[in-house]
């Protein structure tokens, strides 16, 4: 699961050009603002000459960090406003997942609500912010689509990994119970075997197989629960 964010470059920072006391704000927080307009008016501490400080880009403000009467300039920002059409979906892999994604790879993203899809290409993988958690954070491109998507908003991603590196998996309708595993039946020749997986992560359409079956078996999806039927009746072959 990941989260939808404003990406670095839609994100600007607004900071007095000379130390002073801010006299006014005409913005709060969450107020959209346009290029160039005037977010605030400082007194500079050297001329005591009042100016106006502007909205680098147009956008959401973000963070709002003074008030009238605070003292400004020294480095910190006063303000920080966000384009909210800049987006991208920020992922965290685990170690195990990282060494199959990749830069480059496209990515299925969902609303958790389960509203709006979106497909998008990971452009960096970087390390978490957490350096002892050992996982990285994926950044996937999100096309703005009209605002449907929001800074803050919950998602799933899938990604869709290479041929050559993907892991092997089975398709979800296949799996059928039998006793006490979870099997597909494989093909061989002209009969069925029971095949007992040892299972990883599962969506809707797939399952991650770790181990019970070889890359490039064929086995059965549709229809999977009616050769269960037979064989529950007539007792089974399995691989053992």
């Amino acid at each position: 699961s990941g989260r939808v964010e404003i990406t670095p470059e839609g994100q600007a920072e607004v900071h007095a050009r000379y130390p002073g006391r801010v006299m006014s704000m005409t913005v709060e927080l969450g107020q959209r603002v346009s290029r160039g307009q005037v977010v605030a008016r400082v007194e500079s501490s050297e001329s005591l000459q009042t100016y106006s400080v502007t909205a680098p880009i147009s956008g959401v403000i973000t963070a709002k960090t003074v008030n009238p009467g605070s003292i400004t300039g020294g480095g910190a920002p006063m303000l920080t406003i966000g384009d909210p059409t800049r987006l991208h979906a920020e992922f965290v892999l685990y170690p195990r997942d990282a060494e199959r994604v990749r830069v480059g790879q496209r990515v299925e993203i969902k609303s958790q609500a389960g509203e709006h899809t979106a497909s998008g290409v990971i452009k960096a993988i970087l390390p978490a912010d957490d350096v002892l958690s050992q996982t990285l954070v994926a950044h996937v491109e999100l096309p703005y689509q009209g605002g449907v998507w929001r800074p803050g908003l919950g998602v799933s991603g899938l990604v869709q990994v290479g041929q050559g590196e993907a892991p092997l998996a089975v398709r979800t309708k296949a799996l059928q119970p039998f006793r006490d595993f979870t099997v597909v039946y494989a093909k061989v020749g002209d009969t069925y075997e029971v095949r007992m997986l040892d299972l990883g992560r599962r969506t809707e359409e797939w399952t991650e197989v770790l181990g019970g079956i070889e890359p490039g078996a064929t086995y059965v999806v549709d229809g999977a629960f009616l050769i269960r039927a037979d064989i529950d009746k007539s007792g089974a072959s399995h691989d053992h």
